[in-house]
């Protein structure tokens, strides 16, 4: 990458720990990206933490719980930038703006159409908006339905108006890269994977007697599939297999009705629940105890939490149908040996989860010290994939892009739509020409993935007919909207954040 120091906006409704995984990934990002460029977080919290290296600027505080965050700063994003305390537009003062999801994308996207037209957008999916409702609502089909076809029409509206789609990881690239395939609009691509923080080598215990596994996720979340791997931990237990399962996430106002739940699926002397906490000290000490982290979750856009836990060189379990799965499956990034047994594979009814669960963690059990091993070897692996690497490569994939704004000004301009993957050591791969090319999967729902996606969304097209429907030298773009903005003063926006 050429030694470019941009200005980048990044967008996001709330950031930081706390907030969730989102918020979280949010802010490892805009540090890591504060270290190379000059960078303004614009977020609707007002107490937002400091992120060091960068300059945060907040909306007022939002007039009652009833208003979301998103709303609240995609209403903002409409208004004079001046009043807020973000640079004026006819300064030109950003290269880049980053959204995520259809959290802050709106914002970020009304953010440059508005008021800073050469800035490009990069728009992030965290989460496969058709798939989640499925699973999070299992017993309301309907009502799943409606909100997957509301969500992907959100982010496909969002996705129009990018320059380029990132997926965190390799399984929501091809879903950015699918539900984008549809619109006027083609945006680039770019596969990022979420940085591994690489910490102290843990010191295990001697093998032998009780495995302790940490699962972290609420407790009342169909999603994280908490309930699956304590049927799992009950049958083991019942067979004569000592594991224990410490759950930390639960809602602190609910938290006994969590541990009677618990206790009742996974049995009383198998299982601890800990409350959820944003104290990373507590979350590290947590980690550093147990013998393996899992994530049981039914589906799981990428799943932090593994790669945090691979960092300090602990087993990991992970669901099939994962990011996560995906990336410790590629051989290409993980040696075989290392990443499959990584993977617990997905069995064919959801009944059949715990079992499928208590297997992999008695295999995890009887050939701990070779797990252990490979667990240092993963750790050696991801010191390729910080989120130094992330930035680095995000940045040069977007700065490739023509901005959308620019596309057609003075004639017919051929769009080049680039397929970028974040290699390791922040090395970027792939940038061929894609107009016109998706990746499109083969006919018929053979995941879950395409079974809720046929549900809703139209589908992708083939090249051939992609090619034949939509023009690869566009008409000229509409002309920049001109600034007609009233004289203020510098609104109340932080200073910068170190």
């Amino acid at each position: 990458m050429e030694n470019n120091r941009y200005r980048i906006l990044v967008v996001s409704d709330i950031s930081g720990m706390g907030g969730g995984g989102i918020p979280v990934f949010n802010q490892h990002l805009t540090e890591a990206l504060a270290k190379q460029h000059d960078v303004t977080l614009f977020t609707a919290k007002p107490d937002t933490m400091p992120h060091e290296g960068a300059r945060i600027v907040t909306t007022p505080e939002r007039p009652g719980k009833d208003v979301e965050f998103r709303d609240w700063l995609a209403q903002h994003a409409a208004q004079d930038p001046r009043s807020l305390g973000l640079p004026d537009p006819q300064q030109r003062p950003f290269d880049l703006i980053i959204g995520h999801s259809r959290f802050s994308g709106p914002a970020a996207t009304e953010l440059r159409d508005r008021w800073y037209p050469d800035a490009r957008v990069a728009h992030f999916l965290h989460t496969s908006p058709e798939r989640l409702p499925e699973v999070k609502l299992p017993n309301e089909p309907e009502k799943a339905k409606e909100k997957a076809l509301r969500d992907a029409t959100a982010e496909r509206q969002v996705m129009e108006r990018s320059d380029v789609v990132v997926g965190v990881g390799p399984l929501l690239t091809t879903e950015a890269e699918r539900l984008a395939s549809t619109g006027r609009h083609v945006p680039s691509s770019h596969q990022l994977i979420p940085g591994a923080k690489i910490e102290d080598l843990v010191r295990h215990r001697p093998e032998g007697g009780r495995l302790n596994l940490l699962v972290m996720g609420r407790t009342d979340d169909a999603l994280k599939g908490v309930d699956d791997a304590l049927r799992a931990v009950k049958l083991l237990n019942e067979e004569g297999v000592e594991v224990h399962l410490t759950i930390r996430g639960a809602d602190p106002e609910t938290l006994a009705d969590a541990v009677r739940d618990a206790h009742r699926l996974g049995g009383a002397q198998n299982v601890t629940v800990k409350p959820f906490t944003d104290n990373g000290d507590e979350l590290k000490k947590d980690v550093i105890a147990a013998d393996a982290v899992i994530m049981p979750s039914k589906h799981e856009g990428f799943g932090l939490v593994a790669t945090e836990a691979a960092g300090h060189g602990i087993p990991i379990l992970v669901n099939q149908e994962s990011g996560a799965a995906e990336f410790l499956g590629d051989k290409s990034r993980i040696d075989p040996k290392i990443g499959k047994p990584c993977i617990v594979p997905e069995p064919t009814g959801p009944g059949q989860r715990p079992g499928a669960w208590a297997k992999a963690i008695n295999d995890l059990k009887a050939d701990l010290p070779q797990r252990r091993e490979n667990a240092k070897e993963l750790r050696e692996a991801l010191k390729a994939y910080s989120w130094d690497n992330a930035g680095q490569c995000l940045v040069e994939a977007a700065m490739k892009t023509t901005p959308k704004t620019r596309l057609g000004q003075g004639g017919p301009v051929a769009q080049q739509r680039l397929a970028t993957v974040q290699g390791p050591d922040g090395k970027l791969l792939g940038g061929e020409n894609r107009a016109g090319a998706t990746r499109a999967a083969p006919p018929g729902p053979q995941t879950a993935l395409a079974r809720a996606a046929s549900l809703t969304s139209p589908g992708v097209r083939p090249p051939a007919q992609a090619d034949a429907a939509r023009p690869t030298r566009p008409g000229p773009a509409p002309a920049p909207r001109p600034f007609h903005l009233p004289p203020t003063q510098p609104g109340p926006g932080r200073g910068p954040s170190r």
